[in-house]
């Protein structure tokens, strides 16, 4: 879990009209993490650790994905 302090991650698909996230806190109890929205920062999301797992939803890093359907 420490791998993860703040992290930051891609969202495959815009969350909130955002896509890039960096870990504010970790829940080791409910196996969440509390992400917030690097260019705004007030919007915050919860995700469930296996979701960051899963390539089709988050990616490590920051990384420029190009809609095919603007």
């Amino acid at each position: 879990m420490k791998h993860l302090e703040h992290s930051k991650w891609t969202a495959v698909k815009k969350i909130k009209n955002w896509s890039h996230y960096e870990v504010l806190n970790i829940n080791k109890k409910t196996q969440t993490v509390e992400m917030f929205s690097v260019c705004a920062k007030k919007i915050r999301i919860e995700v469930p650790f296996e979701d960051l797992q899963d390539n089709s939803k988050w990616m490590s890093g920051w990384i420029e994905i190009v809609d095919e359907n603007p």
